[in-house]
């Protein structure tokens, strides 16, 4: 097989513009460009004219000043999307650089041997074509520092020279071509100082991989290059952007496959004792970890981030989480070349990026949905010619290369189930064996790794996956599945990798358009020709359809993909959120002054004597009752099972500003999961403060126990809560306030109040204070709307110190008002006085809105103000969502 060269039109679009920017410049030969026996780059054009002609292709391409990044430095990008084939475009640009201007040294800069091998493997490919089309053959050879001869070629020879190199090459002073004392320099100088006299354009492949850093700008410029010019899909560095070709612009054009996601996550697994290590902080002190675990709170468990915790910190204590009793810091550490670690009294480590959970069931699923979008496409795509390969990305190498490894076990065990389901009978031992490839290999010490000189020892492997291109995409060859770790994220792909999986422990670090673009390129059949899909066809027919099985949900998955574009291309609501600062200060210090004459006056005195009286309260338990309704309601609870939700969406459409999905259907999977275990009864009365005997009486009495086994802790959590609301209700019913012959003191309240704070709302006609504090826009609100009214004799924000005692904890309420209020016939007027409770509602009811903590405070404080008696009369109003609601109510 032998891939055919095609002429399209953004690729020349591409290399035209590059072209473009050294308009005027004049012919290279050998009489100008060849000085003391190095042919040279002479560049003849003046830095304005160079910068008139990058104006120029600006307002030809279509790209706005503010994308465009003007510089003065010899830099050009050429963005492109991964898989639209940039190799081939700046090798094709090297041969019109030759043609139009006579330049002969060129060096592509790669990242990484992946990287490298696919560049060699390209020009090798096409050699032959391009050589028929630009009548001339240029010497491309990969840099080695024990070939030096090459390198004199390079320097010294007329004809084309394209040098492919990593940075490790000549990134420190050690480096072979850095070297001053050597027996065969060139003529007495070091191999860099001869390559920097030839002036070489360099080709910078993937330069955001590390070759923006300090050290890497520093060791390039002694090449001195005539120009970078910069070929990615993620620039991180842009200057004289010359051609973009953006995602949604290929994705449009049919220029790359189709994308679905297919996503398999987790559903009601609170209690898989799931924890992340998000980071470790270092500082004076010992060091702090923040995780990520599973919290118990009002509205149910929340997977979320610690506060940062020390050594000796009880995540169950955190968490309120039974699941994490066991689960004490024994060490927080941050080694210095390797990630950062939590080690646990139980023995339990978990390291930066990883999660401390059983994969095993979640990464099958994923296996399964891969081989079963494998096979699908495989029959069909045969009878085109075309071969079917999936990647699979893993984070551990041990999980595949190891016998028992959870991946390679996993694999195995789908493959021989969906051969089966397929073919009706099961594949051999040595059939699962050659259909596999992978990118790791085996280190002098035993270890496993993707590292590039490990790899190349498997040699067999290494040529297939890196330089037998056409070999791996033989129907005749068996690999069909690819299994790697990192060094495939960037700058490798296959064109027929129609599915890519990813099997991780933590939320992929690869970047979502580095790890749809390994499969991203339209395919090709056993001709060596790309095989189009015809315009206008059916959706779900289509040859050129990547499947992509990431490891989290599909929103996460989306939502990530598009902040990733919208990052660098930008959104209509993309804009930095500012941050009132004058001159440099910071936010000033607010003093909030009493105003004199209303705290002095009657009403307000008044008022105070009456709310100022504090109660005490009482409560009588019935506990047959709440035994019995304690069973009434734990029977009705049902758990949900733990399970796999697997969705599949496709990507329709692309644009800056989102990210278009259709045809969207889920389906759910039971699956099983481990759970701690407990004590049912002593963990229901160490929540709820009820006796051993009085909780055995309401386990002993429950008929849905096939409900605790399904989630024990979720169990444990409802039951705790429904006893909860049992006894707040038995203690509502029972609640008994009385006067206790306290009272809060006038004299607590300061004259000035000092806050550091942007929530100030002024209220200087009826309030007690000229400027009150709000917690809330409903507060803001009622507060400007009652300092407006001109029936409000006076009003303030109940300070801190005024609390009311209940059973679920103090209460402060929010407002304390005075209204006066004339009569209609004989015109005389009487004051009133109120306390008012603001929320984000009217209903006492409305549980959406209210927690049932507020709900029992709110009810508990009727009792109090009720308490008060008539003769100390303050009415209670809540809750209360607006001021004009208030007033209605009254």
């Amino acid at each position: 097989m032998k891939l055919k060269l095609e002429q399209l039109e953004y690729q020349q679009k591409a290399i035209h513009f590059v072209i473009s920017v050294l308009k005027g410049q004049g012919q290279n030969t050998f009489d100008n460009a060849c000085i003391e026996g190095i042919r040279s780059n002479i560049l003849s054009l003046s830095k304005k004219e160079i910068q008139q002609n990058i104006k120029d292709i600006a307002i030809e391409n279509g790209i706005e000043e503010q994308a465009l990044k003007i510089s003065e430095d010899n830099d050009l990008c050429v963005e492109m999307e991964t898989g639209t084939g940039k190799t081939l475009v700046y090798i094709k640009t090297i041969f019109e650089l030759f043609k139009h201007y006579g330049f002969t040294k060129f060096i592509i800069l790669v990242p990484s041997v992946a990287i490298k091998e696919g560049v060699l493997k390209t020009f090798e490919i096409f050699e032959k074509q391009l050589e028929d089309i630009y009548n001339t053959k240029p010497n491309c050879f990969e840099y080695d520092s024990k070939r030096l001869s090459r390198v004199m070629n390079f320097i010294e020879e007329q004809h084309p020279q394209i040098m492919v190199m990593t940075l490790q090459s000549f990134n420190s002073d050690d480096r072979i071509l850095n070297q001053a004392q050597r027996e065969d320099l060139f003529f007495n100088m070091p191999y860099i100082e001869a390559i920097a006299r030839a002036n070489p354009i360099m080709i910078m492949d993937e330069p955001q991989e590390g070759m923006d850093t300090d050290n890497s700008i520093e060791r390039i410029e002694t090449l001195n290059p005539l120009f970078k010019i910069r070929y990615s899909a993620t620039h991180k560095v842009m200057k004289n952007l010359v051609y973009r070709l953006t995602p949604f612009d290929s994705y449009k054009q049919g220029l790359v496959k189709k994308i679905e996601v297919l996503t398999v996550s987790e559903k009601n697994d609170e209690a898989s004792m799931k924890i992340e290590l998000s980071k470790i902080e270092l500082g004076k002190g010992e060091p702090k970890a923040v995780l990520k675990v599973w919290h118990q709170t009002v509205a149910g468990f929340k997977f979320k981030n610690t506060k940062n915790l020390d050594k000796n910190a009880e995540l169950y204590e955190v968490t309120g989480n039974i699941i994490y009793k066991d689960y004490v810091i024994e060490q927080i550490a941050k080694p210095i070349r390797d990630k950062g670690f939590v080690k646990f009294k139980n023995g339990a480590v978990i390291r930066e990026g990883d999660q401390a959970k059983d994969c095993s069931v979640i990464f099958g699923e994923q296996i399964y949905w891969l081989i079963d979008s494998h096979f699908r496409k495989k029959e069909k795509l045969k009878k085109e010619g075309i071969k079917c390969l999936s990647l699979t990305f893993i984070d551990r190498v041990d999980n595949y290369i190891q016998p028992e490894g959870v991946i390679k076990k996993a694999f195995e065990e789908q493959y021989k189930k969906i051969h089966l389901e397929f073919y009706g009978k099961e594949p051999s031992p040595e059939q699962i064996k050659g259909i596999q490839g992978y990118y790791f290999a085996q280190t002098g010490k035993g270890d496993y790794t993707d590292n590039d000189r490990s790899m190349s020892n498997n040699k067999e492997l290494y040529d297939l996956i890196l330089k037998d291109k056409e070999k791996l995409l033989s129907l005749d060859n068996p690999v069909e599945f690819i299994f790697s770790h990192s060094a495939l994220g960037v700058g490798w792909d296959n064109p027929n990798v129609f599915n890519i999986a990813t099997l991780n422990q933590s939320y992929s670090e690869i970047k979502k358009r580095q790890e749809i673009g390994r499969g991203l390129r339209i395919c090709v059949n056993q001709n060596g020709q790309r095989v189009y899909d015809a315009p206008g066809v059916i959706e779900g027919e289509e040859i050129n359809l990547l499947t992509v099985i990431p490891n989290e949900t599909y929103e996460t998955f989306v939502s990530q993909y598009q902040s990733e574009i919208s990052e660098i291309y930008g959104t209509k609501e993309a804009g930095a959120e500012t941050r009132n600062n004058h001159k440099g200060q910071g936010i000033s210090e607010k003093k909030i002054k009493r105003n004199e004459s209303l705290f002095n006056s009657p009403s307000f005195k008044e008022f105070w004597r009456r709310l100022a009286r504090k109660t005490e309260y009482l409560v009588f338990f019935d506990e047959e009752r709440i035994i019995n309704e304690s069973i009434s309601s734990l029977n009705g609870i049902t758990i949900s099972e733990p399970k796999l939700e697997i969705s599949l969406g496709r990507i329709q459409d692309i644009s800056a500003d989102t990210v278009e999905t259709s045809d969207f259907r889920t389906e759910n999977k039971a699956t099983h999961t481990f759970f701690a275990p407990l004590d049912l009864v002593e963990e229901i009365s160490e929540n709820t403060a009820l006796a051993y005997p009085t909780v055995f009486k309401i386990v002993k009495g429950l008929t849905n126990l096939k409900e605790i086994i399904k989630n024990p802790p979720r169990f444990l959590q409802e039951a705790v809560n429904k006893i909860h609301n049992v006894e707040l209700d038995e203690m509502l019913r029972a609640l008994e306030y009385q006067i206790s012959g306290e009272a809060f003191e006038l004299d607590k309240f300061e004259q000035y109040i000092i806050k550091n704070t942007k929530k100030i709302e002024p209220t200087p006609n009826r309030g007690i204070y000229d400027h009150i504090v709000w917690d809330s826009e409903i507060e803001q609100n009622f507060a400007r709307d009652a300092d407006a009214d001109t029936e409000v004799v006076c009003f303030l924000k109940l300070p801190d110190f005024y609390t009311i005692n209940t059973p679920v904890g103090k209460y402060n309420p929010d407002f304390g008002m005075v209204l006066k209020r004339r009569k209609i016939r004989d015109k005389t007027s009487s004051e009133y006085y109120f306390v008012i409770e603001t929320k984000g509602t009217n209903d006492i009811n409305d549980r959406k809105a209210l927690t049932e903590n507020e709900i029992y405070r709110i009810k508990c404080a009727m009792k109090h103000f009720d308490a008060l008696g008539i003769e100390s009369k303050v009415n209670y109003i809540a809750p209360v969502k607006e001021f004009e609601t208030f007033k209605s109510k009254i």
